[in-house]
């Protein structure tokens, strides 16, 4: 069957990629790389197939060592995990493997042998990957909101929760704020943070978004971390910013105040938000068809007045609009996959003569030919052409990054579902 969580996956490696290689090197970087396009793979293989990938840089000796030493770090964080079958056990999942260097240099100077971990095989760990994407997402909407300082305190806390707590838990256990203090001081990497640091926790505790929770007094206080809360806030500003984008700002604000009064009557949301009756009725409706909105008819009591038996309410059941708001991303993706696909095959001719262009001049710098003869070949490509192939260009670069930042909203859809 097809396994749709990993297909959608794949929109994710870039990210995966970027953030090895931010964290660590490049050495950590082509690993994770070759592991993401094998999809699972021996230690032995892997360590080989990068070998001859850098084999330029380093003597083959010291770089086998390298890579050995670093594809070990990446086991022992977690980053990549043995490919689970039948018969492994959980605390084999991160066993380091046993390889023989001397095998690895055998094999990758053309001979025949027989590798010591054959049949063992390592894939990418996403949820490690994901924990990662997480806390990430928490700092940078804690440092939009209030500042770098702010940022790297919230960073810390998460820091010290994975001392005494499960990596995805709702709600963190208790941290005492001493300890992050003295992390500050010793660093010394954010000298305002340190010196206003009372006054930042207390900002961060009072903030309504209720990032954090004090839950003792005792060594200056202990503090929870909200992570299920952080994830339901940053969706409501999500689902608020996709309602106003793709509606209009009225709509926007009919939405923003039945999340306010929770359940609310069609007549009060006319009376409040000062837009004419008919236009309310229209986006209540509009709304309600595109699933952000939900009605609830309740009975009147067999006493009340009126001629209307029963009630109308109006409220927002978030969990169906995150879902909602997925399809539209899915629609989305594939709408720009389509978009990219069509541009390719309209000027097909065209890049594929740009590709043999390039392909020729390439090698004839190699050879060492240059001046006239080069820029005769370049000049095979007109300059309306070239104007062509630019906007091309523009445009793919511009549905690429679109598609990066739809998979953001996804990322932030799903973190919401997972702590639901």
């Amino acid at each position: 069957m097809l396994n749709l969580k990993n297909v959608l996956l794949m929109l994710r490696f870039p990210k995966f990629i970027n953030l090895i290689k931010t964290k660590f090197d490049e050495t950590y970087e082509v690993l994770v790389e070759e592991i993401l396009l094998k999809g699972c793979v021996t230690a032995s293989e892997l360590i080989i197939k990068v070998a001859k990938r850098l084999q330029e840089q380093k003597t083959v000796n010291i770089l086998l060592q390298e890579l050995k030493d670093n594809f070990n770090s990446l086991v022992t964080a977690k980053y990549v995990t043995r490919l689970s079958t039948q018969v492994t056990k959980a605390e084999e999942l991160y066993l380091l493997p046993n390889l023989d260097l001397k095998q690895i240099l055998t094999v990758l100077n053309g001979e025949n042998e027989t590798l010591s971990d054959a049949g063992i095989y390592w894939t990418i760990n996403s949820d490690r990957f994901h924990q990662d994407l997480r806390d990430q997402l928490i700092v940078n909407s804690v440092s939009n909101k209030f500042d770098d300082n702010m940022g790297e305190l919230i960073r810390l806390l998460l820091q010290q929760m994975y001392v005494r707590t499960d990596p995805w838990v709702s709600s963190s256990n208790p941290i005492p704020i001493l300890e992050v203090k003295d992390i500050v001081k010793k660093r010394n990497t954010h000298p305002q943070l340190a010196t206003f640091f009372e006054q930042y926790v207390n900002i961060l505790e009072q903030d309504a978004t209720g990032i954090i929770r004090k839950v003792g007094e005792a060594s200056g206080g202990s503090f929870q971390v909200e992570i299920k809360h952080i994830f339901t806030q940053l969706t409501w500003e999500a689902v608020e910013e996709i309602v106003n984008e793709k509606f209009d700002s009225k709509a926007s604000r009919i939405f923003r105040l039945v999340k306010l009064r929770h359940y609310i009557e069609p007549e009060q949301i006319q009376n409040l938000v000062m837009i004419p009756a008919k236009e309310v009725k229209r986006i209540l409706y509009m709304l309600l068809e595109e699933n952000f909105l939900v009605v609830n008819e309740l009975k009147r009591s067999a006493t009340s007045l009126g001629p209307s038996k029963s009630f109308t309410l109006f409220h927002i059941r978030l969990s169906q609009v995150v879902r909602t708001m997925l399809e539209l991303c899915y629609k989305t993706l594939y709408n720009i996959m389509t978009r990219r696909c069509h541009e390719k095959y309209l000027n097909k001719r065209l890049i594929d003569k740009k590709h043999r262009v390039d392909t020729i001049t390439h090698g004839m710098r190699v050879q060492g030919i240059s001046g006239d003869s080069v820029l005769d070949i370049e000049e095979m490509i007109t300059p309306p052409e070239n104007e062509i192939l630019e906007r091309i260009g523009k445009m793919m670069k511009k549905l690429s990054l679109t598609e990066l930042e739809i998979d953001e909203t996804l990322f932030l859809l799903e973190m919401y579902l997972k702590y639901e």
